[in-house]
């Protein structure tokens, strides 16, 4: 029963084989700290114990630290292609819930200038979302159509990878729309 349970999770969150997430680490995060650093440096430089600018200084630099020491720890996720190298943008589509079937048969057949004949969400009737990732140079793409179950979007396909001219059909097709 074990195995039956952990097949039907794993088979819910299918993990998509041609992107993967990396963790970059965060310049405003590393300015964050070295402004910290610079003003502990300049509220030890003044002499004075009393005064309002080294206090003022020191508050700064909790500050700063704190933020740096977080943006720092969560990075900046990035989408990169498992093939090529590639810095992907994720974007995210969001329609009806009576869509998901037609939005499955759009992806599959590669056919995405019916995209805008679908109805798209209003308010919080998304119950279809297409996740593309998309490089800069429109020459590789992936697509993954999720349908919203209550609290979370599980996929309902696995994710379909584009490559050449239809890439640029689908950017075309979609982020215009």
């Amino acid at each position: 029963m074990e195995n039956i349970e952990k097949n039907t999770v794993a088979s819910k969150f299918v993990e998509n084989p041609y992107v993967e997430m990396k963790k970059k680490i965060s310049m405003n995060g590393v300015f964050s700290v070295l402004i910290a650093i610079l003003a502990f440096a300049g509220s030890s430089i003044l002499t004075d114990p009393q005064s309002s600018l080294k206090l003022f200084l020191i508050v700064v630099g909790v500050c700063f630290i704190i933020y740096g020491l977080i943006k720092i720890a969560m990075g900046n996720k990035i989408a990169v292609c498992k093939t090529n190298g590639k810095v992907l943008k994720k974007h995210e589509l969001l329609f009806e819930s009576a869509e998901v079937s037609r939005l499955k048969q759009i992806v599959e057949s590669g056919n995405f200038q019916s995209v805008s004949s679908l109805h798209r969400a209003v308010g919080h009737k998304a119950g279809a979302k297409l996740t593309l990732f998309i490089d800069a140079d429109h020459t590789f793409a992936t697509a993954q159509v999720s349908e919203f179950i209550p609290f979370d979007y599980e996929p309902v396909m696995n994710p379909v990878c584009f490559e050449g001219e239809e890439v640029k059909k689908i950017a075309a097709a979609t982020l215009a729309a």
